[in-house]
């Protein structure tokens, strides 16, 4: 008796919708992008002053958070639980830098900067994640698609920390090699946690990369595993230069970028669901990677299930047994 396979269909990343443009001049170098009971909040990069935007549901800025200690290059924004704002000041685009720092902005107004040593000498790096133990992960900034992963050994103190406090090598994180279809796809820009902590993403300038996290990121080697894992490709097309991304707390993937001069505004665009994509729902299975379209068409790959892998070998298989019935008979 023939057995019965059983198909697990997993939902197609939809296409980035517009939720609105960053047409304030002080928004034009968006690096860092966070959304919770506050709204939409971001920073810029290099060059400009350490200062938190927050926006209204058109992206006009309605309030602002002015960091007195000014990062040299803050590439990254990470919101904990609680509220706190995390600054990524990892930027190193020379690779000169003997330390980077992480920006702490709590919500009564406490600010404690901590800075960080990477144990085998300067990396650039633009994406920070933050499990719930207050460790941060960094993910470097590679050209190949081959990036580290570096962890704090201890949480964050509630002093200033005087020394740089040293990070490890914790392995490291690959693009596809499918996917390197075009300058910027294997190259790291962004890095977000979802609100349940059940999914890591990371973005290049082409694409964001899903890692599902079941158990959750209650701790840095939480984050380590799931960066580990098959990761869910969701095209992001038509960017620029997209350097953030974020989660809604329900699920939403936020992304955005920075303005290149003479060009119209970025915009703040939102994949509806993308977290069901790797198991953000209890019983969501979780998508092998897809196969890569051309970077810039604005068409996803289609998102490929072992289920369906299976499906297709089982096909094959039943019909090289039937042509062989036929040709017994």
């Amino acid at each position: 008796m023939a057995g019965l396979l059983v198909l697990v269909g997993v939902p197609a990343a939809a296409d980035p919708q517009v939720r609105c443009a960053l047409d304030d001049p002080r928004l034009a170098e968006v690096s860092g992008l966070v959304d919770g009971p506050e709204g939409l909040q971001v920073v810029n990069d290099s060059g400009n002053p350490s200062t938190v935007f927050r926006l209204d549901a058109e992206c006009t800025a309605v309030g602002l958070r002015a960091v007195p200690i000014d990062g040299r290059d803050v590439e990254d924004l990470a919101r904990s639980t609680d509220g706190t704002l995390w600054l990524a000041d990892t930027g190193d685009n020379a690779r000169r830098r003997s330390s980077v720092a992480v920006l702490r902005l709590a919500p009564d107004g406490g600010q404690v900067i901590t800075r960080l040593a990477y144990p085998d000498g300067p990396h650039d790096a633009e994406s920070l994640l933050v499990p719930a133990d207050d460790r941060p992960v960094i993910v470097t900034k590679d050209l190949g698609g081959r990036s580290g992963v570096y962890v704090a050994e201890e949480p964050a103190g509630e002093e200033t920390a005087l020394e740089p406090r040293p990070l490890r090598r914790a392995g490291e994180v690959v693009v596809p090699g499918e996917a390197l279809t075009s300058v910027g796809a294997g190259s790291f820009t962004g890095g977000a946690i979802s609100a349940d902590g059940r999914v890591v993403a990371l973005r290049t300038y082409t694409d964001a990369w899903l890692y599902a996290a079941p158990g959750g990121t209650a701790r840095v080697e939480d984050v380590v595993a799931a960066l580990a894992g098959p990761p869910v490709r969701v095209p992001l097309p038509g960017e620029v230069q997209g350097e953030a991304v974020a989660f809604t707390p329900d699920g939403g993937l936020l992304s955005a970028g920075e303005t290149p001069a003479g060009r119209e505004p970025a915009t703040v665009r939102v994949v509806p669901g993308a977290e069901v994509l790797v198991g953000g729902a209890p019983a969501s299975p979780v998508a092998a990677p897809a196969p890569a379209g051309r970077a810039d068409s604005g068409l996803p790959g289609p998102l490929l299930t072992l289920g369906a892998v299976l499906a297709g070998v089982a096909l094959v298989a039943g019909l090289v047994a039937l042509v062989r019935r036929r040709r017994r008979a």
